[in-house]
């Protein structure tokens, strides 16, 4: 490339570069929101530790409505407080919050960051000594799904810090568990510590308990220590899966958040036998550390699915070791056409897809590739295009421990609705449907483009589609409503 080139390239891409910085306004702040806040204050003429744990509305017009909040100052704890606010986003995404929680109020200065799904907060009181952080996080409903409990499954750490008070003295307060989700409301807290100034090195952190969370992904959770401590939380699952912690006990201050560590995912259809379907699965690991997992194969009933090679228990151990690659594969074997779905929490860093390949008589082979779906979405979204007779096919999962009914509403491409159908399905139970226009009340469907949504308001739908032509089949994206 000549010089001449070289500087046209550049005052080529000047101008996008330059339109690429951020942009933001007060609608980037929008739906609902959950908010905590962390820090310090003034009670009297005392600096004592303070939490609050909020949800707010905020319009995209610079107020904050609609708010409730747990607070706890020095240990005391208020709850159903009332909240209100306003705020401005600057174009170059930072701003200002103003926050009124029952007689107290702060001023915050913000930066947006995640696209409106994550904004960070310092207070800047005028009142010396108060100082903290305040996070905005984007509610995991905020696209309109709804959560329950099902949408917090499988392993999570936890970190939690703070402080205990006895007779107005303050003891710091540190915590960190694994804390394990089972989806149908039961936890389990593993090897997990507490560390204070108070005792004598680190004390066990183990138990188990309860959770439950509502449609509007607020919620509640309990643990019982082998003391028989029981511990309570106020608990607000935001999205990109965190989990927000803030203890309600008296006589404490203390929060923290839970993240996922295992991606809890499946491949919602595994078809193979009848000399017609091929099904396979890899995966990859390109991290520097040997990883192992199981991967588990069901079927459509949630029973151990007989697939070539593994275990007759349907649980099948892969182990990789740094940048290695594997694939288990169904052939297309056998007298009949077997079918179920694949379960697995893939480490963090391991990658992979699944293949079908589909064989006719007198017709090429035709192969698809899908991705691997979350096990436990609440709610997905795809776009159709049934124009010149192509036709949408669907797998529908719901692999958690409780029943559901998945509603499915179809859209226009002008945001018409279609109609609406819903599918009941049993715990760990998956259903094909080969034609979905086929469904009560979709066949209007037939000759459009638009997009399709599927909620559950228990349990957990994970959804794999193709798009069909007759013989030629390929897949389509199914996108996570958070």
């Amino acid at each position: 490339m000549n010089l001449l080139r070289l500087s046209t390239l550049l005052v080529l891409t000047l101008p996008v570069l330059l339109q690429a910085q951020p942009k933001c306004t007060n609608a980037s702040l929008n739906g609902t929101l959950f908010y905590t806040i962390g820090g310090q204050i003034k009670n009297g003429s005392t600096v004592v530790s303070y939490d609050e744990q909020g949800q707010v509305t905020a319009d995209g017009a610079g107020n904050l409505t609609s708010g409730t909040a747990t607070t706890s100052t020095a240990g005391l704890i208020a709850t159903a407080v009332s909240v209100s606010g306003t705020y401005t986003v600057n174009g170059n995404c930072s701003g200002t919050v103003t926050l009124t929680t029952g007689a107290n109020s702060l001023t915050a200065v913000l930066q947006v960051v995640n696209g409106g799904g994550l904004t960070l907060s310092s207070i800047t009181s005028s009142s010396l000594a108060e100082l903290g952080e305040v996070r905005f996080y984007r509610a995991a409903n905020a696209t309109g799904s709804q959560c329950g409990n099902g949408s917090i499954s499988g392993a999570y750490g936890l970190l939690l810090a703070g402080g205990t008070y006895s007779g107005g003295v303050r003891t710091p307060y540190e915590a960190a568990t694994q804390m394990v989700f089972d989806g149908n409301g039961n936890i389990t807290s593993n090897t997990g510590e507490v560390t204070t100034d108070s005792t004598n090195g680190p004390q066990s952190f183990n138990g188990t308990g309860t959770y439950s969370i509502a449609s509007n992904c607020s919620g509640t959770a309990q643990l019982t220590l082998p003391n028989t401590t029981q511990v309570n939380y106020l608990i607000a699952r935001v999205e990109g899966g965190t989990v927000l912690f803030l203890e309600t006990d008296s006589s404490t201050t203390v929060s923290g958040a839970a993240n996922p560590q295992l991606l809890q995912q499946v491949l919602p259809q595994f078809v193979f036998g009848a000399g017609t379907w091929y099904s396979a699965i890899y995966f990859s690991n390109p991290t520097s550390a040997t990883v192992s997992f199981s991967v588990t194969f069901l079927t459509d009933t949630g029973t151990p699915l007989a697939v070539p090679g593994v275990p007759a228990s349907g649980v099948k151990t892969v182990t990789l070791a740094p940048g290695s690659t594997t694939v288990i594969e169904a052939p297309s074997t056998g007298a009949n056409v077997l079918e179920g779905y694949a379960s697995f929490a893939l480490p963090a860093g391991v990658t992979g897809y699944g293949v079908y390949r589909r064989s006719q008589a007198g017709q090429p082979n035709q192969e698809v590739l899908v991705g691997f779906r979350s096990a436990t979405q609440t709610a997905t979204s795809l776009i159709f295009d049934e124009t010149n007779g192509l036709v949408t096919g669907l797998a529908v999962l719901n692999s958690s421990g409780v029943a559901t009914t998945v509603n499915i509403a179809v859209f226009d491409n002008a945001g018409n609705s279609i109609g609406t159908t819903t599918l009941a399905l049993p715990s760990g139970n998956k259903m094909t449907v080969p034609f979905l226009d086929q469904l009560p009340n979709l066949s209007g469907m037939v000759g459009k483009r638009g997009y399709a949504l599927f909620s559950v308001a228990t349990g957990n739908v994970s959804v794999l589609a193709l798009r069909s032509s007759g013989v030629a089949f390929t897949s389509v994206p199914t996108v996570q409503v958070q």
